[in-house]
């Protein structure tokens, strides 16, 4: 990632409809390409402490350094989205930050009175989602500082530079 540790690297939507929202990043807004990851594998779900199963697909592409993700709830199972789609929401949920000591920065959290609302793991990379909503009105993920998590953001943000438009939407690499 080009983007310093612990800046804030991605803006995330949920969204009720996924391929309006893409069409609207893609030609209104002329962000992309996107990598689409359909049901995205999201291991060891825990929800405000509980187990979970949530079904999301989401996309991911960059405007300039900064990443924008996308997330459509496939199905009904606790999640933040869940609980952000029935408070009647839609729009911003996160700001996704990638510290330089993960579990250092999940304590901090922790200890400012935030709940780790929404944890799991991807390809056996932790992340948790901590509930700033009523600091911030929306909630902060953070990623551990992993190759796994690396990787896939240098592959979305090195699509964006010189993107001619073409095959806005690509299938996730996961």
């Amino acid at each position: 990632m080009t983007q310093p540790l612990y800046t804030v690297r991605q803006v995330a939507y949920v969204v009720r409809d996924l391929d309006a929202a893409l069409k609207y990043w893609v030609d209104v807004l002329n962000v992309g390409p996107f990598f689409l990851f359909e049901h995205c594998p999201l291991e060891n779900q825990r929800y405000r402490g509980g187990p979970s199963n949530a079904d999301v697909s989401l996309a991911l592409g960059n405007s300039g350094d900064v990443q924008i993700e996308l997330i459509y709830c496939e199905n009904d199972a606790p999640s933040v989205y869940k609980e952000f789609l029935d408070a009647g929401r839609v729009g911003v949920h996160h700001v996704g930050l990638m510290p330089q000591n993960y579990a250092e920065t999940c304590a901090r959290y922790a200890e400012l009175g935030h709940e780790a609302a929404f944890e799991c793991t991807v390809g056996g990379a932790p992340l948790v989602y901590f509930d700033t909503v009523d600091s911030v009105g929306h909630f902060v993920e953070l990623w551990d500082n992993h190759d796994v998590f690396k990787d896939l953001f240098m592959l979305v943000e090195d699509a964006t530079k010189g993107w001619d438009g073409k095959d806005p939407v690509r299938p996730g690499p996961l």
